[in-house]
């Protein structure tokens, strides 16, 4: 196994001081899964104070030397170094109120959480598997050690965990291990919301992620209650004829592992179920896209998403359902919402709704909506005129041929764009100046 220059060094030195030490956890796993180590954390026999005092020359970091870890800083790295150790008991579905060191390596790896991350690996000894991890990697399963309950338990986040390891991995859980998470999957409700959200938009993005989230959907509606009415919502008429969580699961499975892209697909149709009216599941209408953003933004703000996803979701949802079958409908849509969120619309999440639907027409549309996103891509490209900003006049031009300065400067240039867009002047200054002065006669000219 190949081990960074930091962890080398790590190890190196705390063997030559007399202790034992291990390369752990994931680092380990990412080796025998042919995978790029992210990062490396080693295992060691030797008290906080006594790994103090081995890297006295390197800096550390002790935040965590309460439970045994000082990160030292080795080869511009930082290594998490922690004690062999028991943890004592959970109550906050977290962390243990205290720890014990001075036990074995085994009795350090039986305390983490899958077997897949309780493999331990030197020179001198190669990689000890006490719980059959590398079976497991094997086989492609994701097992708890030892008893799931008490696992979960333990750190209830661990249930995310595991359907992110399931997820990007594109292994099965364990029998035992999935009905424990579907036994305790309201632990998660102690859980930090900053704490699940990479871990689901990390499931949301795996090779496997649509086969995790059907099978752990109870789990899922859990941090996400809205989407438990979609499970047998049926979506009837000719494109459909499947229920709604059907729908968002093959929308999923057309995007691009991306979470802004997975979360829109996800959460796409999410107020359909809210929208129904006199026993009519398609009462919603074209409402339902405006409904969906604004309960999405509620679900991604409650769920602590960065600002920057909840806006680009928003959007994207909010536009799913733009009907965009011409030149000019793309350059209104990139006047909306900006050329590279246009091109998201269209290449990514309007194609998968399509995608994700049934009809005798679903081809058809789907080539007419490519021929769209080829224009949306040509516009960007050749810098077409879609924004106040590209048209080639200004306010000030506006003003001096006597328009009023004011609000209704905006709402000039505003409709002026619009008029390029729609083909009725060039967007040449002198034509759109004359334009202005012939069709603008009910915006309040300076004396």
């Amino acid at each position: 196994m190949i081990l960074s220059d930091g962890c080398r060094f790590v190890i190196d030195r705390l063997s030559g001081a007399g202790y034992c030490a291990y390369a752990v956890g994931g680092c380990v796993r990412d080796y025998l899964m042919q995978a790029q180590a992210k990062d490396y954390d080693v295992a060691t026999n030797a008290l906080p104070d006594e790994i103090l005092s081995i890297f006295s020359d390197c800096r550390s970091i002790t935040n965590g030397i309460k439970h045994g870890t000082v990160t030292v800083i080795a080869d511009g790295e930082q290594i998490e170094v922690t004690t062999f150790r028991k943890d004592g008991l959970y109550t906050d579905c977290r962390r243990p109120e205290s720890v014990a060191f001075g036990v074995e390596l085994a009795d350090d790896l039986g305390r983490r959480d899958f077997t897949v991350n309780a493999m331990a690996y030197n020179e001198a000894e190669g990689i000890v598997d006490p719980f059959g991890g590398r079976r497991d990697i094997s086989d492609k399963v994701i097992r708890c050690v030892g008893e799931p309950d008490k696992r979960f338990n333990e750190d209830a986040l661990r249930i995310m965990r595991a359907l992110r390891f399931a997820s990007v991995c594109g292994f099965s859980v364990e029998e035992k291990t999935a009905e424990s998470i579907h036994r305790n999957r309201e632990l998660l409700k102690k859980i930090a919301a900053e704490r699940i959200f990479p871990e689901l938009t990390a499931a949301l993005c795996g090779c496997g992620a649509v086969c995790v989230l059907d099978k752990f959907r109870d789990v899922f509606a859990v941090i996400i209650p809205a989407i438990r009415p979609c499970f047998d919502y049926y979506l009837s008429g000719d494109n459909h004829g499947q229920t709604l969580w059907e729908h968002m699961l093959r929308a999923i499975k057309a995007v691009e592992p991306r979470e802004e892209l997975r979360l829109a697909a996800l959460l796409h149709d999410i107020a359909k179920p809210r929208l129904i009216s006199d026993g009519n599941p398609e009462s919603g209408g074209s409402a339902h896209a405006g409904e969906s953003a604004e309960l999405a933004e509620h679900i991604l703000r409650a769920l602590k998403a960065p600002r920057r996803i909840i806006d680009r979701v928003k959007i994207l949802i909010n536009y799913h359902d733009y009907p965009c079958d011409d030149g000019r409908s793309v350059k209104r849509l990139m006047r909306d919402i900006g050329g590279e969120n246009a091109l998201l619309v269209l290449s990514q999440i309007r194609r998968a709704d399509i995608e994700a639907q049934n009809g005798l027409d679903k081809q058809k549309r789907l080539e007419r909506l490519k021929k769209c996103e080829n224009m949306c891509r040509e516009f960007m490209s050749s810098k077409a005129c879609v924004s106040i900003g590209s048209l080639d006049i200004s306010g000030d031009d506006l003003i001096s041929v006597g328009f009023a300065r004011g609000k209704t400067i905006g709402a000039a240039l505003s409709y002026l764009l619009d008029a390029v867009i729609d083909g009725g002047v060039e967007n040449k200054k002198d034509m759109l100046l004359a334009y202005a002065k012939t069709r603008l006669p009910f915006f309040t000219a300076a004396p």
